[in-house]
């Protein structure tokens, strides 16, 4: 006999909603997963490493402009003056 009140009709759409809401949660949490993990995870040393970069690059162009102003071909006559290479006593 059914109970006063119960619609197995019902019964039946309420678990197949729940059912849905199930396989929407496992595919939310699959891509909040697969975001996470996409995500570059910055450490500490990354940090360290961008601003040795950084400093590094500040004194090459420092260098650059002091010491740029020389023309090439005048260090490279420089190189070429012995032609034998080092000097021998």
């Amino acid at each position: 006999m059914n109970q006063l009140g119960f619609n197995p009709f019902v019964s039946m759409e309420y678990e197949r909603r729940h059912e849905e809401l199930i396989k929407e949660a496992a595919q939310y949490r699959l891509v909040e997963e697969a975001l996470r993990a996409g995500l570059p995870k910055v450490r500490s040393t990354s940090k360290i490493l961008a601003l040795v970069g950084k400093e590094l690059v500040s004194l090459g162009a420092s260098i650059e402009a002091r010491y740029g102003g020389q023309s090439e071909t005048s260090v490279a006559l420089n190189q070429q003056s012995n032609p034998s290479g080092c000097s021998q006593k």
